[in-house]
C-alpha cells in the first residue's frame, strides 16, 4: 500500500528526474537510511541536501520516493542586504531563495510568507519563519519565529498561514531527531505566542502518512495523510470528520467551503458545519478545464482572493468568478516553470494591483515570482 501511495506522490510532483546538477550524496543518504530502517527519510534527506541540490527532484531510493520540496526541504540562502544576521522579531532583510511553504496575501497589501525556519539562522537572531512585505516582496520584515521548546535542528515538513481575529498565524508541522526515535509536533504560532496541538490520537490514525495540514476554520484543521483527510477540533482535541484523499488532490479554501480538487471536484464541505456539498456545477467545469489547461499531469495551484479563485496552470493565469473564467496572463517568459505543469503544492497568492506572487523551482532552489499582465520578475 505505502508503494503505490508513493508512486502516486511521484506522478504529483511532475516525475521528473534527479538532475546531473543534484548532489549525489542524497542518494547514498537514502540508501544508507533503507538499509539500516531507522532514519527517517524525511529527517536525513533534510540533512544531507546542499545547495546545489536544490532543485524540483524525485529521487528513488529503494521502494521509496523522496521528493525535494516535500520530503526534501530547502535552506534558506543567507540574505543579499545583511552580512551578518540581524536582530530577531521585527528585523528587515531579503528573505532571498528560501523554501516557500505558503503565502498569504492581506487586503491591505501586505503580502506574507511561510519559510524554512532560518535553522542556521543566517538571517536573524531567531529561528524565524513567518515574514511580512510591505513593498511588493522586495524586502522582508520577521513576524512569527520557531516555538523556543524546540531544538535548533528542528525542521518544517508542513505549514499553512491564516488570518485569524488576533492577525496573521500559522500552523506548522515541525520534526525532530531525538535520541532514540523521531518526532512530530504541530503548532500554532501567532504574534502573542504560540500553542502545541495535541495529536496524539490523530497521529495514531494518520500514521506516519501525514504529510500536510490547512486550516479549515478558527476552531478545525485538516490533517492531510495519504488515503484520509482528517477534520480535527483543537477546542474538543479529537477528529470529527473523515474524508477519503489521494495524493494526486489538492486542498482548496474559500469563503464558504473547503474542498478537496483535482481533475475533479472529490469533496466539498462546508468549512464551519462540515457537512458535505453538491459543488457548484460552473465551479466543478472550472476546475476540470484547469486541469486540462495544465497538461492534465497534476492538480495546478489554487487560491480565493476576494471572492474570486486564482489559478495558475501551465496556459497561464486565470481567474473565476459567479461562473466567469477570465484569462489574466499567458505565461511565457522565465517565470514559466520550464515548459512543466505548475504544481499544486507550490504556493502562489494574488496581491494587489493585479500582481500575482508564483513560486518555481530553479538552479537557485524555490524562487518567487511577481508576475502582472505586463512583466515577471523574480524577487
Amino acid at each position: 500500500m505505502m508503494d503505490e501511495a508513493m508512486n502516486k506522490y511521484k506522478r504529483q510532483m511532475d516525475q521528473v528526474t534527479l538532475s546531473e546538477a543534484a548532489d549525489q550524496r542524497i542518494l547514498k543518504d537514502l540508501l544508507e537510511a533503507d538499509a539500516q530502517k531507522k532514519v527517517s527519510y524525511m529527517g536525513h534527506a533534510r540533512r544531507s541536501l546542499s545547495t546545489a541540490a536544490m532543485l524540483g527532484l524525485v529521487v528513488l531510493a529503494s521502494s521509496v520516493t523522496v521528493l525535494a520540496g516535500v520530503i526534501i526541504h530547502g535552506t534558506i540562502i543567507k540574505s543579499k542586504k545583511a552580512e551578518a544576521p540581524v536582530e530577531g522579531v521585527g528585523a528587515h532583510v531579503d528573505v532571498g531563495n528560501s523554501y516557500y511553504y505558503d503565502l498569504f496575501a492581506d487586503t491591505d497589501g501586505t503580502l506574507y510568507a511561510l519559510t524554512d525556519n532560518d535553522y542556521d539562522q543566517l538571517l536573524t537572531t531567531e529561528h524565524m519563519l513567518v515574514w511580512k512585505s510591505t513593498d511588493q516582496a522586495d524586502s522582508w520584515e520577521s513576524v512569527l519565529a520557531q516555538p523556543e521548546e524546540l531544538k535548533e535542528d528542528a525542521y518544517i515538513s508542513a505549514g499553512d498561514l491564516y488570518k485569524g481575529n488576533e492577525g496573521i498565524e500559522a500552523l506548522v508541522l515541525f520534526e525532530q531527531e531525538n535520541s532514540d526515535d523521531h518526532a512530530r509536533y504541530l503548532y500554532q504560532i501567532r504574534a502573542d505566542g504560540y500553542e502545541k496541538i495535541d495529536l496524539l490520537d490523530a497521529f495514531a490514525e494518520a500514521g506516519e502518512h501525514l504529510f500536510n495540514v490547512k486550516y479549515v476554520n478558527d476552531d478545525v484543521i485538516a490533517l492531510v495523510g495519504t488515503e484520509e483527510c482528517f477534520f480535527y477540533d483543537m477546542h474538543t482535541q479529537s477528529i470529527v470528520k473523515t474524508l477519503p484523499y489521494d495524493l494526486d488532490r489538492g486542498c482548496l479554501l474559500t469563503k464558504d467551503y473547503f474542498i478537496l480538487y483535482g481533475q475533479d471536484i472529490y469533496s466539498c464541505v462546508d468549512r464551519y458545519t462540515l457537512e458535505e456539498k453538491e459543488p457548484d456545477s460552473d465551479l466543478t467545469a472550472f476546475v476540470r478545464t484547469m486541469f486540462a489547461y495544465n497538461d492534465r499531469s497534476v492538480f495546478p495551484q489554487m487560491e480565493e482572493s476576494d471572492d474570486t479563485i486564482v489559478c495558475v496552470t501551465k496556459r497561464g493565469i486565470y481567474e473565476y468568478q459567479e461562473g466567469v473564467i477570465t484569462k489574466v496572463k499567458l505565461l511565457t517568459g522565465t517565470a514559466m516553470d520550464d515548459g512543466r505543469a505548475y504544481n499544486g503544492l507550490m504556493p502562489m497568492c494574488k496581491g494587489q494591483d493585479g500582481k500575482y506572487y508564483v513560486c518555481k523551482f530553479s538552479d537557485y532552489g524555490m524562487t518567487l515570482w511577481q508576475v502582472d499582465p505586463d512583466s515577471e520578475k523574480m524577487k
